[in-house]
């Protein structure tokens, strides 16, 4: 254990002292694999179905704020549904305007939520968010989930339907509004989900903010057991049980990704709980003083070792020293 504390002490100095190149780095991975993931999915438009593209468009937002990732990636899957349907690519232009300003309204700094959700959901494990946006936001986070999860499913209802987008019959286009909106409108799991993630975050946020021992451990153990019972419940009532084991694995990495955010956040030593009690003019206070668990920097000693001056004895001190004539030291 002290060894993991030591390695977590380390990491917190390196990212306080590089936390500038640190950061540029973390967005450009992430921005690669957003843009990666969108081309290898939708990438109906030649030109931007480019890896020169989606390193281009890396490193732009290694150097913005994450919010421009955002809005890059949207651009990027107009882009491509452009090239599909033009009725597609307008209903996910209104999708994402009021994305954008349900995001930039309640939830301007939870980027990395809303992105994470959509990568994670290609990955079939955003089960992972909603206890984690729990954990460490408030309720309005949701919403950045609930962006991610929406933007994912649009994509992948226009993949699936992408019969349904490239008839080139002029009396088409109705039929292709109709499929657009049927993406949403006739999505029962995509409702389910966001039902899902709603609930299991707000019971998560609920729980990690009482005054009781091991808050967090409690609401990352109740919220994803909570959200995989909601998630099994549904899938078998929707008979999509192809979907149960996918849950099952998302939800084992959530544990694991929520210990860890646990470990680095929020450790607390409650064998040393402290009560303290205080009062002012208007108040009495009683306080419950929980230390947290760290490991003391071990403090280097450096011993300075200086060379004796020489000095220079002269024959008369040096014959009283050794108790002899004088002139015997000639």
């Amino acid at each position: 254990m002290t060894g993991l504390l030591e390695f977590r002490e380390r990491l917190r100095t390196f990212y306080g002292k590089y936390e500038l190149y640190v950061t540029a780095g973390i967005k450009f991975i992430l921005g690669l694999v957003v843009f990666s993931i969108i081309n290898g999915n939708i990438g109906y438009m030649e030109r931007m179905n480019q890896p020169a593209v989606a390193l281009l468009l890396s490193l732009v937002c290694a150097f913005f704020p994450i919010n421009a990732m955002a809005v890059l990636a949207c651009g990027l899957i107009l882009l491509h549904l452009f090239a599909v349907s033009l009725e597609a690519c307008a209903i996910g232009l209104c999708l994402f305007l009021l994305l954008l300003f349900l995001y930039g309204k309640f939830a301007p700094k939870n980027g990395y939520s809303t992105i994470l959700t959509s990568v994670l959901c290609f990955f079939q494990v955003p089960q992972v968010m909603p206890v984690a946006v729990g954990m460490l936001r408030g309720p309005s986070a949701y919403l950045s989930v609930l962006c991610g999860t929406v933007t994912y499913y649009y994509i992948r209802g226009v993949k699936d339907n992408l019969v349904n987008f490239t008839s080139t019959e002029e009396t088409e286009g109705l039929a292709k509004f109709t499929a657009a909106l049927k993406i949403f409108t006739g999505n029962k799991e995509m409702y389910l989900t966001l039902a899902a993630f709603l609930v299991t975050s707000l019971v998560v946020y609920l729980i990690r903010r009482q005054a009781i021992s091991h808050a967090w451990r409690a609401a990352m153990i109740v919220g994803n057991v909570l959200e995989l019972i909601i998630l099994l419940l549904g899938y078998i009532l929707l008979d999509l049980t192809e979907k149960i084991l996918w849950a099952s694995v998302g939800i084992l990495i959530s544990m694991g990704v929520c210990l860890v955010l646990e470990f680095f956040l929020y450790n607390l030593d409650y064998s040393r709980v402290e009560r303290v009690q205080f009062e002012d003019d208007e108040y009495y206070y009683f306080v419950k003083a929980v230390p947290k668990v760290f490991v003391a920097k071990k403090e280097k000693r450096v011993k300075r070792i200086t060379p004796k001056k020489r000095t220079t004895v002269g024959r008369r001190e040096l014959a009283e020293e050794l108790d002899i004539d004088q002139d015997l030291l000639e």
